[in-house]
């Protein structure tokens, strides 16, 4: 069953976008990240990734450009996405060194396809946070409370180390996820929320870097 999907629906492409969620690993523990890391690993063994000749092109094409996109990208400030990119990287970082030495193009980001949520600068305690504004779905939880659905809320997740090592620390778990411990004690709580009101066919959807995804992906066939 494997091998005709993937013969049907993949063999013959040569541009891959990986969509990786890496938010909810991080809600998840140490555990999910880990298992996270290993998958995006075996990834890229599945595909035949490097550059194509003209003959590969014409008979067996190979994965010439890979995107990896961490998503939800709007469960956190701006301020954060670079440490995003650079957790995603630190994922995929024995995949990248794979499919640079076939001489396939890859690259990493942070990305949201419908942006659910808006950015503020919350004072707390005299000081500022960078925080987000959006509405949780029914049913979410954080700090206690649990959502209807109905309201925004202001929230900070949680702050993503500079070094993305610092949450694969060799001497066991380097953070503390929802998997390990009662809510309130988890160093990061990502929620779902709901999409924007007022979109539709007549404005265009936000997003965050979706324009760059699509460069990226296909930039070189619009030339």
């Amino acid at each position: 069953m494997v091998r005709p999907f993937f013969r049907d629906h993949f063999a013959r492409l040569d541009h891959q976008i990986v969509l990786v969620d890496a938010l909810s690993a991080l809600n998840a523990g140490p555990a999910a990240l880990s298992d996270l890391e290993r998958a995006l690993d075996s990834i890229l063994v599945a595909f035949r990734v490097g550059r194509n000749s003209l003959m590969s092109a014409l008979l067996r094409p190979r994965i010439e450009k890979v995107l990896f996109a961490a998503t939800k990208a709007d469960h956190l400030h701006r301020a954060s996405h670079d440490r995003l990119e650079a957790i995603l990287r630190r994922l995929v970082d024995r995949a990248l060194a794979r499919a640079r030495e076939g001489g396939a193009r890859i690259d990493v980001a942070a990305l949201a396809a419908i942006r659910a949520t808006r950015e503020a600068d919350v004072s707390k305690g005299g000081r500022s946070i960078a925080a987000i504004i959006g509405t949780p779905e029914a049913g979410q939880e954080a700090g206690g409370q649990v959502f209807d659905g109905s309201g925004e809320v202001a929230l900070f997740p949680g702050a993503l180390p500079a070094d993305p090592d610092a949450l694969f620390a060799a001497e066991g778990a380097a953070f503390r996820g929802l998997a390990s411990g009662p809510d309130s004690e988890a160093d990061f709580r990502f929620l779902r929320f709901r999409p924007p009101a007022g979109i539709g066919a007549t404005s265009p959807l936000p997003h965050i870097r979706l324009d760059r995804a699509l460069q990226f992906l296909l930039g070189d066939r619009l030339k």
